[in-house]
């Protein structure tokens, strides 16, 4: 009987023993905290929260002209900075003249003058720019397009001169701001600036405030390296196909998805993603600020953009708006990875939506650096190559290409490499040893 006893009661403690071990295995989590990982979080371009849209329509850069010396940044912190103190502006006066006979900032008494740049990457629409600034006005406001502004900080008051991207018209805008208050912001910022120099490429680009300007000498620029992560493509058709029965085909390295209120693909190369909306096609409407008010809420809707996207493009003919992912204030551009963020709109609604189903989630610590050449030497280059025409450069700044590390791991590194990116003819395109790519 006893014997019996005993067995009973082994047998219960190896149950209970049993019981706590599977316990511990399911719920054991490893310290990771205590393990020196050297990886940093960084944001997340398939994740997030909606954005305002001033986060998104910004300069890519800001140029501060006194006299002879110029000097510009890219530094977000500056280049929206200053903006925030604008709110509220009250414009007195604005006109659009077929000629840039009325750009003529004030001249100081030393003879000198002093301006800021702020310069966009395309043009925008000038009403966009008044919402994001907060800009009082009373009279209806022309329906101009700009990609560079002007700012005249030399006259008592705040003038400024928005020029269109062929350098043909500008809008004069009189504002009420006092000189003295702006220039007192900029002066915050003033540890942020570095030397920048202004470039001629053609008749249009001759002077100071329509030269083509970037910084001087960059020198050594640092590589950035990620760890990188697809996004969901089954997420991706969810919410875009709604309750639509899917099917899906295959043709070598594109997939296919079929339904009947829509079609996308996607590109496993590339990772590309296309959804394009049966129901809709594209509309003949072209007030490009209504366009990409609309473009910007379906985006900021499906989380479709991350706080470093900036509207980079509009193309009036397609209703079609580009948003590009930058890093530490740089575009980044790839020859192999989709980096850009597009939409078409339709009458009623989207017509057409593509982005990268790839992001960054942390950042690999890298002592990689590259030497960037002289601005000025980037311009003698472009001139000297036979097969290019130097007065159709109409931008040059510096980037970022974005590309799998060669010592590809089963982390999937990206690696982010300073570059210069000329706009030539209308098209960004990579400088290379002379050349363009």
């Amino acid at each position: 009987m006893h014997r019996e006893t005993i067995k009973s009661i082994i047998l219960f403690v190896l149950v209970v023993s049993s019981a706590i071990l599977t316990y511990m295995v399911w719920s054991y989590q490893p310290e990771f905290s205590q393990i020196d990982t050297s990886i940093e979080s960084t944001s997340n371009t398939g994740q997030g929260e909606p954005l305002p849209f001033d986060s998104v329509m910004r300069a890519y850069q800001l140029i501060w002209v006194d006299g002879e010396n110029a000097r510009g940044t890219i530094e977000e912190e500056a280049v929206v900075g200053v903006r925030e103190f604008l709110d509220g502006t009250r414009i007195r006066d604005i006109n659009v003249y077929n000629n840039m006979n009325r750009l003529n900032p004030t001249v100081k008494e030393d003879g000198s003058e002093e301006f800021l740049i702020v310069d966009y990457p395309s043009e925008m629409p000038a009403k966009s720019l008044f919402q994001i600034l907060g800009f009082e006005y009373e009279e209806t406001l022309p329906d101009y397009k700009f990609d560079r502004i002007v700012v005249d900080i030399a006259s008592p008051q705040v003038v400024f001169y928005m020029l269109n991207e062929s350098l043909d018209r500008v809008a004069v805008a009189k504002t009420d701001i006092e000189s003295d208050y702006l220039l007192s912001i900029v002066n915050d910022y003033e540890g942020s600036f570095e030397d920048y120099t202004g470039i001629i490429t053609n008749q249009q680009t001759a002077n100071n405030k329509t030269a083509i300007y970037g910084p001087d000498a960059p020198g050594e620029v640092s590589v950035m390296r990620f760890l990188s992560t697809q996004i969901s493509i089954d997420n991706m058709n969810d919410i875009l196909f709604m309750e639509d029965d899917v099917s899906v085909s295959q043709n070598e390295n594109v997939y296919v998805y079929e339904a009947e209120n829509g079609l996308a693909t996607y590109n496993t190369d590339t990772y590309n993603y296309v959804y394009t909306n049966l129901n809709e096609s594209l509309s003949s409407e072209r007030d490009p600020h209504r366009t990409i008010q609309r473009s910007f809420n379906f985006l900021n809707s499906h989380i479709g953009l991350a706080p470093e996207h900036i509207l980079f493009d509009y193309e009036e003919e397609g209703n079609q708006s580009t948003y590009r992912y930058t890093l530490n204030g740089y575009a980044v551009f790839s020859d192999e990875i989709a980096t850009t963020v597009t939409t078409k709109y339709g009458s009623n609604a989207l017509f057409e939506y593509e982005r990268p189903l790839l992001y960054i989630n942390a950042q690999v610590p890298s002592e990689e650096a590259e030497e960037l050449a002289r601005l000025e030497d980037v311009r003698y280059e472009i001139a000297l190559n036979d097969e290019l025409d130097l007065q159709k450069v109409s931008k040059i700044t510096i980037g970022y290409n974005m590309r799998f590390s060669e010592e590809q791991t089963e982390l999937n590194l990206v690696n982010f490499t300073p570059e210069w990116y000329v706009k030539y003819d209308g098209e960004w395109l990579r400088y290379n040893e002379g050349g363009l790519h």
